[in-house]
């Protein structure tokens, strides 16, 4: 991915991240249990962290494998959208539950992803 790609969907997630929190904060308290809401902020939190370390390293993106870049974008969407989901279990249906399973998949796409590229810049140091 270029920088101008990881700026843009960097930024792009964190709007996501900012509108979907603020939903939370504001309209699904007192609509889902603590419990839920919790997985909800989760959800947001973790998708706002890896938009805005796409933001911090934009400007080096051209030289990073862009892999691994696609890895931490699809790891992001995967597991906060399926937390989002299961979330609100409670309003749509329990079958919601079941989408939690690919959380873990999401989650594991995030940590290789940067684990990767920090591997590959501490190689390109050296």
């Amino acid at each position: 991915m270029n920088s101008r790609a990881t700026l843009g969907i960097g930024s792009l997630m964190l709007s996501v991240s900012i509108a979907l929190g603020a939903m939370g904060a504001h309209g699904l308290e007192g609509a889902i249990s603590p419990k839920y809401l919790g997985i909800w902020n989760t959800a947001s939190l973790y998708f706002a962290l890896n938009a805005i370390a796409l933001i911090g390293i934009h400007g080096v993106a051209e030289r990073m494998n862009g892999v691994h870049l696609k890895l931490i974008v699809l790891g992001s969407w995967i597991f906060s959208i399926s937390l989002w989901i299961v979330s609100l279990n409670e309003i749509l249906t329990p079958l919601c539950k079941k989408l939690g399973l690919v959380t873990p998949i999401g989650g594991v796409l995030m940590i290789l992803g940067w684990a990767l590229i920090g591997m590959n810049q501490l190689r390109k140091t050296q």
